[in-house]
Formats: C-alpha cells, sequence, structure tokens
C-alpha cells in the first residue's frame, strides 16, 4: 500500500520526534527544506493516487481483497472526517512534520496522515511518562548519583 521510501521517511519522523531537540537537530534540517505546512488546518489532500494504486493492486494480485477506487476514496474521506473530529486533540508539534510528510510528493493519503500523528502523539507522551519516571525514581543504594540528581537523604 505504500512504498518502503514512505515508511522509511515516516519511521525517521517519528523516530526524531522522541529525541530530545539537541539530538533531533539533524534530523530537522530536511524538514526546513520542505515549505512550512499550516498545522491549524486540516490538509485537502488529493487521494486518488493512492487509491489508483490500491485498486490496481487489487486487480493484480490473487487471494487479496479487492478494494476498488471508489471505495478507497470513501474511506479517505472517512479517514478525513475522524481526524476532523480529533484535529483540536493533536498538538502542533503532532501535525506540523506529518503534514509536510503527507504533502511531499508521492501518494498522498488521510489514513497515512492519522496514523503519523497518532504515532507523533504516542511517542510524544511515551517519551514525557520516561523522563517523569527517571526523575522521580531514586537511585539504588551504594550507586553514585547521576548528574543533577540528589540521593534520597535518611530520616
Amino acid at each position: 500500500m505504500f512504498s518502503k521510501t514512505k515508511i522509511a521517511l515516516f519511521a525517521a519522523m517519528v523516530l526524531s520526534i522522541a529525541f530530545p531537540a539537541s539530538a533531533a537537530t539533524k534530523h530537522h534540517r530536511v524538514y526546513n527544506m520542505v515549505p512550512a505546512a499550516r498545522s491549524d488546518d486540516i490538509p485537502t489532500l488529493d487521494v486518488n493516487p493512492v487509491c489508483h494504486g490500491i485498486a490496481m493492486q487489487g486487480e493484480l494480485e490473487a487471494g487479496l481483497q479487492r478494494t476498488n477506487f471508489e471505495q478507497c476514496v470513501q474511506s479517505e474521506q472517512s479517514v478525513r472526517e475522524e481526524i476532523k473530529k480529533g484535529w483540536s486533540t493533536f498538538t502542533t508539534s503532532d501535525k506540523g512534520p506529518c503534514i509536510a510528510l503527507a504533502n511531499t510528493g508521492g501518494e498522498s493519503s488521510y489514513t497515512e496522515l492519522l496514523t503519523c500523528m497518532e504515532m507523533a502523539r504516542d511517542v510524544r507522551k511515551l517519551h514525557s511518562e520516561e523522563a517523569d519516571k527517571s526523575s522521580s525514581a531514586p537511585v539504588p543504594e551504594g550507586l553514585p548519583a547521576p548528574v543533577g540528581h540528589r540521593q534520597p537523604t535518611a530520616h
């Protein structure tokens, strides 16, 4: 359904979100070459190319569930409506890179956009939870405290 290149770019984008800003700056340079996407508006994507590809793939490969062009377009519009309902729940940092990716050449898909934003949001939350856990976890007895941490004092 999606090209290997798009999947690789998507994975790189999601992983770069999980790194602290200083480690991710080299990855963000790629996004700076893409015209800035307005993350406050739901983008209008041309899903025709991806739906033509899906319909052709279903015709060529035996055993696959066949999805015709019209079904694909309807499905993509349904996903767009789902995005509309949850648009305000995503941060600008969740939306921005995903919109840029969806608008960067190739075959655009609302399904891909929604998946990207959900993954970005989930990675951000996971990263935040891990940071909270590590900052509040006591250092095991006998080990030196990491830089910036204090050993708990006995009362």
